[in-house]
């Protein structure tokens, strides 16, 4: 089944604070057209579809963006465990995938002109299950990682200074929802069109899927500085780190992790 999260415009429009842009190096999906809808497969277990349908409503108030939800999928172990991307798609996933240090994974592949071609969320049930991870928790870093998959990367990283209210900002306890600021920058990633679209195209691609190989192997092959399952890390700050894999066909995959608090 296939269908579109609508909102009241205006529930989640909290007041703009002046802060710095935050494109994810202004990654964003192509397309033709000012607006366009992009289908989320939603493979996550019941106890998730509240948290998923809430940030899919919050994130299509947006005027460049409208998330399609798509909850027609299998959601078996197997399939939440691999969550491979979709060709123009994004897809997301939870399970509990052991103490892996992070909460939730964003990942985005990028065609040859820095355009984003698919995306995945895993959610770590893992750390999820403790209550010290509560519901502000499981919605904000839903909204987060979502928003990674649209082109946006964090307004700030500082758990400790004045919160921004919003779910791209680092706080605790958590901002749960975009905020106005987080519309403006997809206002304006999303303000030119393109010569093609990027997005809602049919099918798999396996070169794009996010990575599950064995430890030491593969995508999951060490990278300079010993880091696995992502490639090589471009850096951390705070619990948010970026990492880039080339695979063999040289299509860059790019993911933001979010370390669990202590980790």
């Amino acid at each position: 089944m296939k269908r579109i999260i609508t909102a009241i415009l205006g529930t989640l429009l909290l007041p703009s604070v002046s802060v710095a842009d935050h494109s994810w190096n202004d990654y964003h999906w192509a397309r033709t057209s000012a607006s366009f809808n992009l289908i989320l497969v939603n493979n996550t277990t019941p106890d998730w579809q509240p948290y998923v349908v809430q940030a899919i409503s919050d994130w299509s108030l947006s005027p460049m963006v409208v998330l399609v939800e798509d909850s027609s999928g299998a959601n078996n172990t197997k399939v939440r465990r691999r969550c491979s991307s979709i060709e123009g798609q994004l897809r997301i996933c939870n399970l509990a995938y052991g103490n892996t240090g992070w909460l939730g994974i964003a990942g985005i592949s990028l065609d040859g002109n820095g355009h984003i071609t698919t995306g995945y969320t895993k959610l770590n049930d893992t750390y999820f299950s403790d209550p010290y991870y509560d519901e502000a928790w499981k919605q904000s870093v839903t909204c987060q990682e979502i928003g990674h998959n649209l082109g946006l990367d964090h307004q700030d990283e500082d758990f400790n200074n004045q919160s921004l209210f919003s779910c791209m900002d680092y706080q605790n306890p958590p901002f749960e929802y975009p905020n106005t600021h987080d519309f403006e920058q997809l206002t304006s990633i999303y303000g030119h069109l393109d010569s093609y679209n990027s997005y809602a195209g049919a099918g798999e691609n396996p070169d794009a899927r996010a990575c599950n190989a064995p430890p030491g192997k593969g995508c999951n092959k060490a990278g300079s500085n010993n880091d696995v399952g992502w490639g090589m890390s471009m850096g951390r700050r705070g619990n948010a780190e970026k990492f880039l894999r080339i695979d063999r066909n040289g299509v860059r995959h790019l993911t933001h992790v979010t370390w669990a608090i202590g980790f």
